[in-house]
């Protein structure tokens, strides 16, 4: 099917025919041009930044990461189940308060 842009239907606003900005045997092809040249006036243009890479880069390298650390874990479990672990009050008191706030709980 081709479009005929010098048809004009009935209700059509636009008494003039439509004037295509590319030349009849130009092929359509992708949007990229040579860096340094400037876009027409009314041509979209698109920029990525170098942040786009970066997070990329810290999203993959974040995947890697483990949720637990697991020795930690490990020295901590074993310190509390041979009675060794004895944090200070104030540290816990601390951590209790803490985790309170986040919780937003309301009385």
């Amino acid at each position: 099917m081709q479009i005929d842009p010098k048809i004009q239907f009935p209700n059509d606003a636009q008494p003039d025919a439509v004037a295509s900005p590319r030349s009849p045997g130009a092929a359509i092809a992708g949007s990229a041009k040579p860096v340094g040249v400037s876009p027409s006036a009314g041509e979209d243009t698109v920029s990525l930044s170098s942040a786009h890479g970066e997070v990329q880069t810290l999203a993959a390298s974040l995947g890697s990461v483990p949720e637990v650390r697991s020795d930690r874990v490990t020295a901590l479990s074993n310190q509390v189940r041979q009675g060794q672990y004895a944090p200070p009050s104030q540290q816990v008191a601390d951590a209790i308060i803490k985790e309170h706030g986040k919780l937003n709980v309301r009385a």
